[in-house]
């Protein structure tokens, strides 16, 4: 949820195949859009699947993030499925 990385950091290996959910505020003054963006284009670079939850307001976290989670995580195959 609202992930800032001002950096690009090294991936070891490939995240082809990982999903990856973030979240975000349109008015994020901590983690700006274009920050998140940036974020979704190299994690989609690597491979991932992204999936991005925009929602209108800023840093604070809103029941539209957890209800987002919750589809995310309930998507997820079990571990060794």
């Amino acid at each position: 949820m609202h992930p800032l990385i001002p950096f690009e950091p090294v991936v070891k290996g490939s995240l082809a195949g990982r999903r990856i959910l973030v979240t975000a505020g349109r008015r994020d003054p901590i983690c700006p859009p274009n920050l998140t963006a940036r974020l979704d284009a190299y994690l989609r670079a690597d491979g991932a699947e992204v999936t991005v939850e925009w929602h209108d307001g800023g840093h604070e976290v809103q029941s539209s993030e957890i209800e987002a989670a919750r589809r995310f995580l309930s998507a997820t195959p079990a571990e060794g499925a």
